[in-house]
């Protein structure tokens, strides 16, 4: 049997129920030796999963985040198939063009510490490649993670993508029956800081559970664009019936410079190839824990400057886990985030989560965060820890406890005026606009406005109110809340969003030209 022919066996499985998760001992953690502070990094995060010191594997490789695919062979895939088989932590086999195949593994993920290189740079197609009529054969760069993730199957074509068996399933890497595979992640950011940060949140995380707002950037710029709308609607609607207040930016902008995003828990936008909009505010910090993807061709293109690409940038605003692109992966090829999205709401890590939601491997994406933080562990809502988190936990509750919808609504209202809760308010009235009542949407934000006492949650306000006349194509109206929120809240940063939009909405005269002589 082929290495192909046991990837489309696996396709045909069905899905499984109840994630179970993995266990520490399924895990091996990679690090630099050549680096400190990478294997303090890699120490740090064993200690606190409980990953067998055992477990633990330094390499002696280049600090450069791009190598070239010899230098992949012999510094990284060859030394860690030498381990896998000296510590007895797969079983190898041949499949009948007698190359060497995994048949059973007991490492189901591979955890990269920061210090590791991040991708495989283009080089020539070797000679046994050349024949292929395979799509993208030529492009045989990748990232170092989605490589590793066959790094037992011997002799597969290393241009272009290969099927990933786990892709749309619902299997827990801890019994995954593709024994060939094994799931890659990576502790990374532009500081050791910020890696350690994560391994913490992912853990209080865990614990605590995921509190805060959903914010979506839809591109919408047409039928050449709308696989990716789609995964973002898809997701909309998985954040309404999850309770999570939840903001969706419909315009063909991405949110503008400074963009007042507060308790942002969960994120996903596109497009544009750098860190903009609400993430250039110094201010801005997401929820502990946060879940903050981009989707841009280059995103995961480097880990060190925040200021470029995207994947690094979310980190360093506070996200503690992103996906991201270290070269062109085209849309299809790249992560579904709906199904990024639906796993994490059932319980998987995010290592089985981001591997369930892309439908190849050996190509250029990759997973940044702790791989086995669960985000939604904990969504039981405690009635004896109300204080922190209140807004977020009453909206949970309601859900649960009122599953009539106009019972729950005029439950929160009451909630809201009760408690003086600008943040349920708010998300009455959005959900309300989603739903297509754009007069009772009004008055949720000018009461949700009321409530709240900070300027940049009342400008959020005025902004939605912006959109909602934008969507009815009242453009006159949208400008002139624009120009008295612009008075309004001229002393805070967020002020910025106001100068993005007008110039958008009502764009100044050009400059007179010089007549010709």
């Amino acid at each position: 049997m082929t290495l192909r022919h046991l990837f489309f066996l696996l396709l045909c499985l069905p899905a499984f129920s109840n994630p179970v998760p993995l266990l520490p001992g399924q895990v091996v953690v990679v690090y630099n030796s050549s680096i400190p502070e990478s294997k303090e990094l890699a120490e740090f995060y064993a200690l606190n999963r409980r990953i067998p010191a055992t477990n633990m594997i330094g390499l002696e490789v280049t600090e450069k985040a791009s190598i070239d695919r010899k230098t992949y062979e012999t510094t990284i895939r060859q030394p860690l198939v030498k381990k896998f088989t000296e510590n007895q932590w797969w079983k190898l086999g041949k499949d009948q063009n007698g190359n060497s195949v995994p048949l059973q593994t007991r490492i189901r993920c591979i955890a990269l510490m920061k210090g590791m290189p991040l991708r495989i740079s283009r080089g020539p197609i070797p000679k046994n490649e050349e024949s292929a009529t395979r799509q993208f054969k030529k492009q045989n760069e990748a990232s170092i993670d989605s490589e590793l993730s066959i790094m037992g199957a011997i002799g597969h074509p290393i241009g272009g993508a290969i099927p990933n068996p786990c892709f749309n399933k619902e299997i827990s890497a801890a019994t995954n029956p593709a024994q060939f595979m094994v799931m890659v992640g990576r502790v990374d950011a532009n500081t050791y800081d910020h890696c350690k940060r994560m391994i913490l949140d992912a853990l209080d995380v865990e614990k605590e559970g995921l509190w805060g707002m959903t914010y979506l950037d839809l591109w919408t710029r047409g039928a050449n664009y709308k696989l990716g709308d789609d995964w973002i609607e898809n997701i909309a609607k998985a954040s309404i019936n999850s309770a999570t207040p939840t903001i969706v930016d419909r315009m063909k902008n991405t949110f503008v410079t400074n963009y007042p995003m507060r308790d942002a828990a969960v994120y996903f936008g596109w497009y544009t190839q750098h860190r903009n909009g609400p993430f250039l505010n110094e201010k801005m910090k997401f929820q502990k824990g946060a879940i903050a993807v981009h989707l841009h061709s280059f995103s995961g293109a480097q880990l060190l400057n925040p200021a470029k690409n995207w994947s690094v940038g979310l980190i360093d605003r506070g996200a503690a886990a992103t996906l991201g692109n270290v070269w062109e992966p085209y849309l299809g090829l790249t992560h579904r985030f709906d199904i990024f999205y639906d796993r994490l709401l059932k319980g998987y890590s995010l290592v089985e989560a981001a591997y369930m939601s892309v439908n190849v491997v050996s190509w250029q994406n990759i997973v940044v965060g702790d791989p086995l933080y669960r985000p939604f562990k904990t969504t039981t809502v405690r009635t004896d820890a109300m204080v922190k988190d209140r807004d977020y936990k009453l909206i949970r509750y309601a859900q649960t406890k009122f599953p009539d919808p106009k019972v729950r609504l005029a439950e929160l209202i009451k909630a809201a005026e009760k408690t003086k809760s600008g943040t349920i308010y708010e998300m009455i009235a959005f959900h309300t606009l989603e739903g297509g009542n754009s007069e009772q949407a009004a008055m949720g934000f000018k009461r949700a406005k009321e409530l709240f006492s900070d300027p940049a949650d009342k400008l959020r306000q005025d902004l939605h109110l912006v959109e909602l006349e934008r969507r009815r194509k009242k453009i006159p109206a949208a400008i002139a809340i624009l120009k008295q929120a612009k008075t309004a809240y001229k002393d805070i940063p967020e002020v910025k969003a106001i100068d993005g939009l007008l110039t958008i909405l009502d764009p100044p005269a050009p400059p007179p030209t010089k007549p010709k002589k």
